[in-house]
């Protein structure tokens, strides 16, 4: 995992573009819930949560197949308790993916690094509700969804209008210029939507995190 870079790294104190990871990433952004609620929604049990940092986490996603846990540097191995929670919780297992949650006023947001789990629970997440994701992969494919009361009114590849498929169910307000990155420019909508702002220093705090096989 990676501190943002490039043109928009410039901006990591600046709302949700904080969160685009060089690697490809996946951000979940859903009203009115708590982040512990979004993680059950994406299929969490509650009881194996923790509140991770970017950083450990991190150290988690890039231990080797073959690597020791004695390998992990924020590990403290004589702390009984942390060990044994991190290993019921699954983090120490190689999970395939590592979902972190937080919260700004009247949302919860999830991220995750290089995974996209969200996407397949977009559903799941908006009961009740609403829900946006962005996914961008590691080769730079990108794909944005907007999903209401459990049903997915849309999921894409963000292109200039002109040259979208007419029928195409889009994010509402969400129009892509093409003069950035589409993750890049679906964020900084949602920061302007919903004015919504997560500095790169709160992000990177301990926030609550699940961790899936």
């Amino acid at each position: 995992m990676s501190r943002p870079g490039g043109e928009e790294g410039a901006d990591v104190a600046n709302g949700l573009r904080s969160t685009a990871y060089d690697l490809g990433y996946t951000f979940t952004l859903c009203e009115g819930i708590r982040p512990q609620d979004l993680l059950v929604r994406m299929g969490a049990e509650p009881h194996r949560l923790q509140e991770l940092s970017d950083d450990v986490v991190a150290e988690l996603q890039m231990r080797p197949e073959d690597g020791h846990l004695n390998d992990l540097d924020f590990l403290d191995w004589e702390d009984e308790s942390l060990v044994s929670r991190l290993t019921e919780g699954g983090f120490l297992s190689h999970p395939e993916a590592i979902v972190r949650a937080g919260a700004v006023p009247g949302w919860a947001y999830a991220v995750e690094n290089i995974t996209n789990r969200a996407p397949a629970h977009l559903a799941a997440l908006s009961q009740g509700t609403r829900a946006y994701t962005v996914f961008r992969s590691v080769n730079g494919e990108h794909e944005v969804g907007y999903a209401v009361d459990g049903q997915v009114l849309a999921y894409y590849k963000p292109v200039v209008r002109h040259m979208a498929e007419p029928d195409e169910r889009r994010v509402p307000g969400f129009e892509y210029s093409g003069e950035e990155p589409p993750d890049v420019a679906f964020l900084r909508f949602l920061e302007i939507e919903h004015g919504i702002h997560v500095s790169w220093e709160d992000f990177r705090a301990p926030l609550n995190t699940a961790a899936f096989a």
